[in-house]
C-alpha cells in the first residue's frame, strides 16, 4: 500500500538560512504558514523534509484513508470522505 506525507508549515522561512531553506520550501510548494500539502512517499521528499524539519510538521497515512483531488499547482487537495465537489 502506498503512503502519502500530510506537511504542513509552521515557521515562516524569513528568519532561516536563505540559500538552503527557501528553495526547498519552494520546491515542495509551500507559499505560506500553516499550508498543508499531501505528497507522496518517497526519499527526495523525505530529504526535503530532513532538511527544513524546523519549519514543517508531518506524519505518515495510507492512501487509502486519503481521498485526493488534483489541483493546480505542487501538492494535493484533501476532500473528507463523503464529501463532494463539482
Amino acid at each position: 500500500m502506498a503512503k502519502m506525507l500530510k506537511i504542513t508549515q509552521v515557521k515562516s522561512v524569513i528568519n532561516s538560512l536563505y540559500d538552503k531553506h527557501r528553495p526547498v520550501m519552494e520546491a515542495l510548494g509551500f507559499t505560506k504558514n500553516y499550508h498543508t500539502l499531501y505528497k507522496k512517499d518517497s526519499p527526495a521528499i523525505r530529504g526535503m523534509i530532513h532538511r527544513v524539519q524546523h519549519l514543517v510538521i508531518w506524519e505518515e497515512l495510507d492512501e487509502k484513508d486519503v481521498k485526493v483531488r488534483r489541483k493546480k499547482g505542487p501538492g494535493y487537495t484533501v476532500l473528507d470522505k463523503g464529501t463532494t465537489r463539482s
